[in-house]
């Protein structure tokens, strides 16, 4: 008997290009990875991969059925959408968010998704651009949600929104008034983000573009670590604009007008062409929102103390 969990197997091994690899991805044994190959090698009278070499490859029959194994996969998911809410996807999906998303709007859409699915078995992960599209080519995560350029064109993307930054620093460094060249900004010490992100990069190239070099950078992987280290007098710093405005009206951080603005940052989401995949990108698009959190926000603060 023809199984989708044999078709699921099969698909996964053909994309991580081991049975050891799908059987992680599937959160099960490779025997019973095997097996499920095994059985649905017997029931087609086929073989469906070389297992002759190191790496398992698909022979001309598998690569012939994988297609139409994708399509089966594909409309299962959407057959178990279509049932709707009470017997709805229920299955893991993985996916990797950048760190702002998870600082903004992250808990919003894991909310939106458990609506969606309430079974579903979400595992998101939050890591630097660079990381979360190897991830993705690798078939580790289902969808990430990330700054462009796009990651593969094989992979759907899904316009969210542009992240807007701005120059800033504690307002002991620099005047209020006028806009201040860039080279006098670099001649404090440079607070960046993470060396591979893309603002990182992004910066540098702007920098190298107009034949300025930083007197000197501090880079770190967290943005609250940077406006920290701004606020307290350390350096100048480039962050986004929505969420830090927090820091700004506190006093913790002045914005700096100066002669060098980056364009803002687009995201998008990248993810599988499956339906449960395509149904959460599009939940990200109506999800995103670079600002301050509602639960950070100080009219909903003050509610909240209310209604206690």
């Amino acid at each position: 008997m023809l199984t989708f969990k044999q078709i699921e197997a099969a698909y996964w091994i053909s994309k991580l290009g081991s049975f050891h690899a799908a059987a992680k991805r599937l959160n099960t044994t490779q025997s019973t990875v095997s097996k499920r190959i095994a059985e649905l090698e017997k029931y087609l009278s086929i073989e469906i991969f070389d297992r002759s070499n190191k790496t398992t490859q698909l022979t001309i029959k598998g690569r012939e059925l994988i297609d139409d194994f994708v399509q089966m996969l594909d409309l299962q998911q959407n057959v178990v959408r279509r049932v709707g809410s009470d017997v709805s996807y229920a299955g893991r999906f993985r996916f990797g968010v950048t760190e702002m998303v998870a600082l903004t709007w992250l808990p919003a859409l894991i909310a939106g998704i458990k609506q969606l699915y309430p079974d579903i078995i979400l595992e998101p992960k939050i890591d630097l651009t660079v990381n979360l599209r190897q991830q993705m080519v690798t078939h580790r995560l289902d969808m990430i949600i990330c700054p462009a350029p796009k990651t593969d064109n094989s992979f759907p993307t899904v316009p969210l929104d542009f992240l807007e930054s701005e120059w800033m620093c504690s307002p002991s460094l620099v005047g209020a008034k006028g806009v201040v060249p860039i080279e006098r900004l670099m001649e404090l010490p440079l607070l960046t983000y993470a060396e591979g992100s893309l603002l990182h990069l992004n910066l540098l190239q702007a920098l190298a573009a107009i034949d300025i070099k930083p007197q000197n950078t501090i880079t770190c992987n967290s943005m609250i670590a940077l406006a920290e280290m701004a606020s307290a007098g350390l350096g100048i710093t480039y962050l986004p604009t929505g969420y830090f405005s927090a820091y700004r009206q506190e006093g913790y951080l002045r914005p700096v007008r100066t002669n060098l603005v980056l364009p803002p940052l687009e995201y998008l989401a990248v993810h599988r062409n499956d339906a449960v995949s395509r149904r959460i990108a599009q939940l990200a698009r109506e999800t995103c929102d670079f600002g301050i959190p509602r639960w950070r926000r100080p009219e909903e603060a003050s509610a909240a103390r209310e209604a206690s």
